[in-house]
């Protein structure tokens, strides 16, 4: 029997790791992410969007390409299946992509999104057919919206929030797996600036309204039951 020595196991170790490189560059940009949320539903393809840093000083700090870009911003929604049990939770996500070069500011407070649409500037959920869930603090349009309730997306970043559910709180058209749910994010004004009374602004606005006519929303995607 032919025992193989030191250095030929460091040359395997080493072809081994090299085609686990190769292997990730050529899957990794497209299939891998998929890979692993449906492997791992826990494990989101981007970070949450309560680790985006804030939008501070928008009256001095803008991406001119971030401005200027058009439809920049795209939402999707991925779901669980009800759970078959009484202590069991439904999981949403909603991931917000920023599809351009540039720097990109968004609306978003954790505890401010909310389940169905009341014309208010944000991030929500609408469920089909209606659904009368409690979920946020609610909340409201301002002249001038606070810098820790505006995110920034880098270029071609995503993030992404999650909603968990308890099933108490779930209506029957839920409960019965005759239900969709699709995200939302509206966008009601680009938001005042507020300069330091010490220096010229060259902004006059926060930036904010970076999706046409204020709104776009994702494909909806329907909520199954988990099996028996």
């Amino acid at each position: 029997m032919r025992f193989l020595n030191r250095s030929e196991n460091s040359t395997n170790s080493l072809v081994g790791i090299f085609l686990l490189i190769l292997l990730a560059v050529f899957i990794g940009p497209n299939m891998l992410p998929r890979f692993v949320s449906s492997v791992a539903p826990g494990l989101d393809e981007s970070i949450p969007c309560a680790w985006l840093r804030e939008g501070q000083e928008r009256a001095y700090h803008q991406s001119l390409i971030g401005r200027a870009a058009a439809n920049p911003l795209s939402l999707s929604v991925r779901t669980s299946a009800v759970p078959n049990t009484a202590d069991g939770v439904l999981s949403i996500s909603i991931t917000v992509s920023n599809n351009s070069l540039g720097t990109i500011p968004i609306l978003y407070n954790s505890n401010q999104v909310i389940v169905g649409d009341n014309g208010t500037s944000g991030l929500g959920i609408i469920f089909t057919p209606p659904a009368s869930i409690n979920l946020g603090t609610g909340r409201q349009d301002s002249t001038s919206y606070p810098e820790e309730n505006i995110r920034i997306l880098g270029p071609r970043q995503r993030c992404v929030h999650r909603i968990d559910i308890p099933v108490s709180q779930l209506d029957q058209s839920i409960l019965s797996g005759a239900s969709q749910v699709r995200a939302y994010y509206r966008i009601n004004s680009a938001g005042q600036s507020v300069p330091n009374p010490a220096a010229t602004a060259i902004y006059p606005d926060q930036g904010l309204d970076t999706v046409p006519n204020g709104y776009i929303e994702s494909s909806s995607v329907p909520i199954s039951l988990s099996a028996q």
